[in-house]
């Protein structure tokens, strides 16, 4: 009997390598990420090369711009076609910015009775478009020439010959140096009256632009005099209360006096027929 008999491997079986199996997934992966990669390389030059040609004949067109058609948006009848007139001679002609600036310039001092006005420049289309909305005034007053001037939201003072009116607006007497645009505590005033219709139905208001005085005339004769140009919202309110009071309680005209309401009074007089 042998000793010792245990089995060993042969040499032929010891000699064999251990198979390694690769992944068939990493392989597909890797082609992809080229694949993406590849696609967004040319997808970027693609996109490059667009945008620099775009941003070239964005240049052409801002150097050498022509108006081929003219066109007015925001308002209508013959104040579009008087703004389409004075446009006209741009029609068919390089048109810069410079141009643009001076044709704006040339609306706003024309029709002072726009606000918004604005001129651009269609790129690609060539149409050159004026736009504009016109002014609604709150109130007007006519000069010692008799001259009608009107008074937007905006505290604005213009000129308009033919005014749009949708609703009647007060009159306002003035007196002094009539300057461009109004203190908005004045308009404050005017707005709060509007609101307070049937409380302050005034016949007219009186301001003293000068000493920056107003004062208020209503349909029966009373008067309020607000004294400075001051907190008109606040003063308004209060007369509106005090008037309610008074026409209950006395027959004759009044005057309310506002001069000392910084310091917490307010002064109701009657006044004779």
């Amino acid at each position: 009997m042998r000793k010792n008999d245990f089995y060993r491997p042969s040499s032929s079986s010891l000699g064999k390598k251990k198979r390694v199996v690769r992944r068939k997934g990493s392989s597909f992966f890797f082609k992809l990420f080229l694949v993406v990669v590849l696609l967004g390389v040319v997808g970027f030059g693609g996109w490059l090369a667009l945008s620099q040609g775009y941003r070239l004949l964005v240049n052409s067109k801002l150097t050498d711009w022509h108006a081929k058609t003219i066109e007015v948006s925001g308002v209508d009848g013959a104040l579009n076609q008087q703004i389409a007139a004075l446009a006209k001679p741009y029609e068919g002609k390089a048109f810069s910015v410079k141009d643009s600036a001076a044709l704006r310039a040339a609306v706003i001092k024309r029709y002072p009775m726009l606000k918004d006005v604005s001129v651009n420049r269609g790129l690609l289309s060539g149409r050159l478009t004026v736009s504009a909305a016109r002014r609604e005034p709150i109130a007007k007053f006519v000069l010692p020439d008799e001259t009608v001037r009107y008074i937007d939201e905006d505290s604005t003072v213009y000129a308009d010959p033919d005014p749009y009116l949708p609703a009647p607006v007060p009159f306002v007497e003035l007196s002094g140096p009539v300057p461009e645009k109004l203190s908005p505590e004045f308009i404050d005033l005017v707005e709060s009256t509007l609101k307070l219709n049937k409380e302050l139905d005034f016949a007219f208001l009186q301001m003293d632009l000068k000493a920056n005085t107003v004062k208020m005339h209503m349909p029966d004769g009373c008067v309020i005099d607000f004294g400075p140009a001051v907190q008109l919202k606040k003063k308004a309110a209060l007369a509106a209360q005090i008037l309610a009071y008074a026409h209950q309680h006395y027959d004759t005209l009044i005057k309310l006096d506002f001069h000392f309401f910084n310091r917490g009074k307010v002064f109701l007089t009657q006044k004779s027929h």
